[in-house]
């Protein structure tokens, strides 16, 4: 029987798996000890931290490049902590550059190794399936096409199912009026405006990349409908200082609200996001949105010859279609995509379009459930050391 588990995620997105993950695996086994990098979701549930991740959520090659020596010294520092603590199993969440070493330095001594949430090799990088099959036991997906991927490699899958199915509730209209009364009242917004939501991402280069050109797109659209409130929803930990003064948040006026985006979500007429678990979560509520992204030149031009798959949008993805418009790079420019989301907060057949791509994601991403049935499937492997 497994006694301790060290669970290794190394961003937002990944804290949140790892803290829903380890409440179950303590609902199914109150006696066993959990360890981990991770952040406040992770804590929360009960999880001993040996690392904080959000010191080690960068993005692109250049930022994990000017931080390898820090990683050298994390990956030491786990790896150490797991065979000096005579941890059972180890589970990897996401965060593939980081977890897969750490998969080769404990499985050198005989530890049991978990990967829930797979690293997006599928879509680039394919060459790691390589060191997944060598030095990953078991894979949990969380989208069903996974599996398969997987499967085709020879490697041991199980699809639990999105949790994101646990959290979000099936969108109506009349939920949705209920909810835009009630969160128009609460910050004095009139009845009549229309509301536009803006989502940076949840890291610092994601902000720096992204977050003017949004603020642009917002000033074009506002010259078109002069009564559209414009919402800034930012993941926890973000700072916005720099921007304060900007020409560009002047002009705008936006509200700015932290840790509430699924309130957000659910009232939002259109959404304006970057790729990420936000554009799911936004076709699950029944969003209309357009997603964008934007990286360092170096970095995108790299990215194309590496990525394999004809989307970077979730939803797209896991509908096997370009249902959502997506820009990318340069094609992310304020009048591109000022042109699509006008058009979405105009015209009322792309409420009833997004209101069909949540019904079939829905069809799709599985049932709820999905910590519970990954936490039993965790619990099924290994032996004590």
């Amino acid at each position: 029987m497994i006694k301790k588990i060290y669970i290794s995620a190394g961003e937002t997105s990944g804290d949140i798996h790892g803290g829903g993950l380890a409440r179950e695996l303590y609902r199914l086994n109150p006696k066993i000890e959990i360890y981990g990098m991770g952040g406040e979701r992770m804590k929360n549930a009960g999880v001993n931290l040996i690392a904080d991740c959000r010191n080690y959520a960068v993005m692109g090659f250049f930022g994990i490049i000017k931080n390898i020596f820090r990683f050298k010294k994390l990956l030491s520092t786990v790896s150490d902590f797991i065979i000096d603590n005579k941890i059972n199993l180890v589970v990897l969440i996401d965060y593939s550059g980081f977890n897969l070493r750490l998969a080769k330095a404990v499985k050198l001594f005989g530890v049991k190794v978990v990967y829930f949430v797979s690293p997006q090799v599928w879509a680039w990088r394919t060459r790691r399936v390589k060191s997944i099959k060598r030095y990953v036991d078991r894979m949990i997906t969380i989208f069903p096409f996974e599996k398969d991927f997987y499967e085709h490699y020879g490697i041991d899958a199980d699809f639990v199912g999105h949790p994101l199915l646990d959290s979000i509730p099936a969108p109506t209209i009349e939920r949705k009026k209920w909810k835009s009364i009630r969160f128009k009242a609460k910050y004095k917004i009139p009845d009549e405006a229309p509301l536009l939501s803006l989502f940076p991402g949840s890291r610092k280069q994601e902000l720096d990349r992204m977050f003017i050109t949004m603020l642009r797109t917002g000033a074009i659209l506002q010259r078109d409908i002069p009564n559209l409130q414009i919402l800034v929803a930012l993941a926890p930990g973000m700072d916005i200082t720099k921007f304060k003064n900007t020409p560009e948040l002047l002009s705008i006026n936006p509200l700015i609200l932290f840790n509430d985006a699924y309130d957000i979500l659910e009232v939002a007429d259109a959404v304006l996001v970057s790729s990420g678990t936000t554009t799911i979560e936004a076709g699950l509520f029944g969003v209309p949105q357009v997603v964008m992204y934007k990286t360092n030149t170096l970095t995108y031009h790299i990215a194309r010859m590496l990525v394999k798959v004809k989307h970077i949008a979730m939803v797209n993805l896991i509908l096997g279609e370009r249902i959502i418009p997506e820009f990318i790079q340069n094609n992310a420019q304020p009048e591109n995509l000022g042109k699509e989301l006008l058009c979405l907060l105009t015209d009322d057949k792309s409420k009833t379009k997004a209101m069909e791509i949540a019904v079939k994601l829905r069809q799709v991403m599985g049932n709820k459930g999905a910590y519970g049935r990954a936490a039993e499937i965790v619990l099924r492997q290994g032996s004590p050391n």
